[in-house]
Formats: structure tokens, sequence, C-alpha cells
């Protein structure tokens, strides 16, 4: 009896050691970019930059009120974002089912010329994501929120409630794109708070 408890209480240790350690390989896998982080400007909370700015595909506005937010930039025309379509909307549900307390904005491409390109993807891709109107999206630096040479798509910033950039799918060069970086960070973020 007294083995069997010290293999059990054993295992226990073991369990929580190789939880922990996945937790830190999770966290430090997706590397955020300090300087990248850094130079964004912080114009105060994140729902104030994007009052009135914000409309959904009926052209309605959209109160924005979540802790985090996933900026989303892809566009119609880009294959990669059409693939991860499915992928995204069933990681938003799980996101929205298990935490409840982020959103998806859609930011849309630099590219873009109008609404219509904006409304044109969502619909494609079925979404449910309000976006940034085109003529409003200067005035919200939502698509400088991180100071980078060129902005792989599909591809997502990370903010926090206050503004702050906690995360990019994108970093100085081609080879430190990582599209679902900002995804993990979120879920990373999450998973610690439950651990406090």
């Amino acid at each position: 009896m007294k083995v069997e408890r010290k293999i059990n209480s054993g295992m226990g240790t073991v369990c929580r050691i190789v939880a922990i350690a996945a937790l830190v390989l999770l966290v430090s896998s997706c590397n955020t970019s300090r300087d990248v982080v850094d130079s964004a400007v912080s114009h105060g909370a994140f729902s104030d930059r994007m009052d009135g700015c914000c409309i959904d595909l009926a052209g309605k506005p959209v109160v924005l009120d979540s802790e985090y937010y996933l900026v989303y930039y892809a566009a119609d025309w880009c294959p990669y974002c059409k693939e991860f379509q499915d992928t995204l909307k069933d990681t938003y549900a799980r996101f929205q089912r298990m935490y409840g307390n982020v959103q998806i904005v859609f930011a849309g491409h630099a590219r873009d010329t109008s609404n219509q390109n904006m409304i044109d993807f969502l619909l494609q891709g079925e979404y449910g994501f309000p976006y940034v109107k085109y003529d409003e999206r200067e005035k919200t630096g939502i698509m400088n929120l991180v100071d980078v040479p060129k902005f792989w798509i599909p591809g997502f910033v990370l903010v926090d409630r206050s503004g702050k950039v906690l995360s990019s799918s994108n970093g100085q060069t081609k080879e430190d794109y990582c599209r679902d970086c900002p995804l993990q960070n979120y879920e990373s973020l999450q998973q610690c708070d439950c651990l406090k």
C-alpha cells in the first residue's frame, strides 16, 4: 500500500513537471519580437481608438468590449487566407467557448481600395467579424500596429484592452513570420491565468 502511494505521488509530480515544461515550451516557441512590440504607438484603450470605426456586414456600428483583440489581416485574393478560413472559425469558436474574452477585428490588407474589398473577404469566408471601415483605417492606426517592412498574410496582431501590442504574426524578416503565434500567445495567457 505504501509503495502504491509512493508511486502515485511520484507520477503526480512527474505529470506536474511535464505540464509546466510543456507550458514553458509553448510560451517560448512563439517569439514575440520586443522591438516590434515596443515600437507600436499606444493611443489609449483599443476600444476608444476604434469607437465608431468598426462596423458589421450590415453596416451597423459595432462596440468593442473585450479583454483582448486579434486584429486579422487578410484578403480575398490570398489562397493561404482561403485555406485558413475553416481553421480560423473553429479556433475562434473554441476561444469564445473556453475563454470568452477575445474579439477578432478584421483590418483587411494594405492593397484594399474600399470597404467592398473587406466585405468580399468576409462574405467569401462566411465570417461574422466586425471590420474597420476603409476610410477610418488611417485614423485608427490599425494598419500600423507593428513596424515591419512587410506584413505577411494571413496574419494577426494580438492587442490587449489598453491597446498594447502583445504579439504579431510578423517580424522584421519573412523568416520571422508565424501566422499562429498571436493565437498561441493568447491561449498561453489564458492558461497562465487559470494556473493563478
